[in-house]
């Protein structure tokens, strides 16, 4: 009657793999780093280390199998112009520092560069994704930084929405189908809820819905201090963990 079992998809979802954050604490939590076949969305303000930590993942996704990697390729599909090379090639250098087999140069030769400087172009890229990962099934990991930047030009807010619903329908049906994990960035609104204005996520509650995981990042002003908090997750409650941007790239706070 049924094609799928419960056990069938959790042998899928054991199997399927995880990319390490080297936050150990974090991983701890997310049962061993971000999922592959899944949506992650990282989101906070400027200056949080969304990005830096989107960098690492470009790295970390290409650790050997014998160290618990997936020995995957990484797309970094940039909307706002954060991306920096010159930074991702020091993040790959500290790595080779802690891991000799690693080059930096085959590290970076290994991440595919897409810049998008509107919306329609987003469209675009995403579309041509399945093509994309037909051709290289070594890429495991999606990255778009940022995906609500370019969204929030369109002023009609219905338009806004059914882009961004169209776009993430398109990255879930890839992720599943490739078993690749897509990880996207948002920034923070305010929004009028209970009589007062709070923080939030952009792009709004039918966004929310569509990601499986979020993971919100902030930075204490007064000590400077960075802090991942795991909002939203299927395996985990709300829990938040310290860390450090280093040189070197993303490190747990020991």
């Amino acid at each position: 009657m049924f094609e799928t079992s419960c056990f069938d998809l959790w042998c899928k979802e054991t199997v399927s793999g995880k990319i390490v954050t080297l936050v150990k604490e974090l991983d701890t939590h997310l049962g061993g780093g971000l999922p592959l076949g899944q949506i992650t969305e990282l989101c906070g303000a400027s200056g949080a280390g969304k990005t830096q930590f989107c960098l690492q993942l470009c790295i970390n996704v290409q650790f050997h199998l014998t160290v618990g990697g997936i020995e995957g390729k990484a797309m970094f599909i940039d909307t706002n112009g954060g991306f920096s090379p010159f930074r991702l090639r020091e993040i790959a250098q500290g790595m080779v520092r802690c891991f000799h087999p690693f080059n930096a140069e085959k590290l970076l030769n290994n991440i595919s560069y897409v810049d998008c400087s509107n919306h329609m172009e987003l469209m675009i890229a995403v579309s041509n994704l399945r093509n994309t990962l037909l051709e290289d099934q070594k890429i495991k990991l999606i990255i778009i930084d940022s995906f609500s930047f370019r969204l929030r030009f369109v002023e009609d807010i219905s338009l806004r929405s059914r882009i961004g619903y169209e776009i993430l329908t398109d990255l879930h049906s890839l992720a599943l189908k490739f078993n690749v994990a897509v990880v996207i960035t948002n920034e923070l609104t305010t929004r009028h809820m209970d009589e007062e204005w709070t923080i939030t996520p952009a792009l709004g509650d039918t966004h929310s819905h569509k990601i499986n995981q979020r993971l919100w990042f902030r930075k204490e002003i007064d000590t400077g201090c960075h802090f991942v908090t795991i909002d939203k997750s299927l395996i985990c409650g709300e829990v938040s963990v310290p860390f450090q941007i280093k040189s070197t790239g993303i490190r747990r706070v020991i």
